[in-house]
Formats: structure tokens, sequence, C-alpha cells
């Protein structure tokens, strides 16, 4: 005769203690949006399911329109409202913060990944990790050598001499031409 596992009986569950209350305040590209409606519609696009349609959902979220507004007229106001340059900073705003948020689940997903051998990635984990903590360091050496051939040295020579006479007699020279460039036709005439 075979027993059944008894189940554990149920009992009162443990009361968590209340949280202290967390006032989330708005970034300055949210507090920047013209009304609560605008901030309402960025938070909705978090919430809806991407896919089409969606900014139009968040716009009905947010309470733009009004029950009798076309399919048309919501999506003219949806897709205003996603191009506008205030509502986009606010957007990549929230992106940037819900993204660190979840730096908690991502590391912890990483780890596991990492303590699991079998896993198909675990390799790529180790590397990412490893990348991340010891970045690998490249050194470039650049040597750059100049050669003062002969031709050099004697056009030097030959300048400061020049600009020695003309000194000498009370010559004024003209500045020195730096780059010289063939002058056309019709330029000269």
């Amino acid at each position: 005769m075979t027993t059944a596992p008894r189940k554990r009986p149920r009992g009162k569950r443990r009361e968590l203690a209340p949280l202290e209350p967390v006032d989330a305040k708005d970034g300055a590209a949210m507090l920047r949006l013209p009304t609560d409606r605008h901030r309402a519609f960025v938070r909705a696009l978090y919430q809806v399911k991407p896919g089409h349609g969606a900014n139009v959902k968040a716009a009905k979220l947010a309470g733009f329109g009004s029950p009798t507004s076309s399919a048309q007229s919501m999506a003219t106001i949806a897709s205003r409202l996603a191009h506008d340059e205030r509502v986009l900073e606010a957007i990549r705003e929230e992106d940037e913060k819900r993204i660190r948020a979840s730096a908690p689940r991502a590391i912890s997903a990483l780890s596991r990944l990492i303590e699991t051998p079998s896993a198909k990635d675990h390799a790529r984990g180790i590397a990412m990790v490893l990348d991340r903590v010891h970045p690998v360091e490249t050194t470039h050496h650049v040597k750059v050598e100049h050669d003062a051939t002969p031709d050099f040295k004697e056009t030097a020579q030959v300048l400061a001499r020049i600009a020695e006479l003309a000194a000498k007699y009370s010559v004024k020279l003209p500045p020195p031409v730096i780059d010289a460039q063939p002058i056309s036709k019709s330029e000269a005439a």
C-alpha cells in the first residue's frame, strides 16, 4: 500500500512589514512635459503590449481623445505624441531608469548562467564578465622619424643667409610662403 505524500497544512501567512513610502520623482525630461496626460502617455507606453496600435492604446490610457473619437483621430493624436521631441526625451529618460532598475535581475540571471556549466551560453557568460572585469589591454608603440636630408639642411641655410643679408642692408622681405599654389591664367589677369 502506497501512501500519497501529505500536504503541509496551510497556516496563516507571515505578515510582511509595511514598506516605507517611496516618493518616486520624475526626471527633468518628464517634468518638462506640458501636462500630466503627456506624462501618463509615456508611462502607458511601458504598460501596453508592444506592436501595432500600442501608441493608440497608450494615448487612450493616458486620457487623450474622447469616447467618440474615430480610430483615425486617435491614430493622429498618438502619432503626434510619439513624435514630439519632448515626449521622446521623456521616453529616453524612462528607458534609462528602467534599464538601471533591471540591473539586479540581469546580474542575478548572469550569475545563474555562470553557475550552470551545462548551460548553452555558459562560456559566453564567463567571457562577458571577464571582459568587463579585466578588459583586454592593447599597447601601441608609434615611432616617428624625421629625416633631415642634406637638401632640407641646405635650404634652411640659404634662407637664413638671405634673412641675414636682408637685415644687414635694410631690405624688407615678403612674408615666407607656406603653401604655394600655381596661379591660373584667369586669376593672373
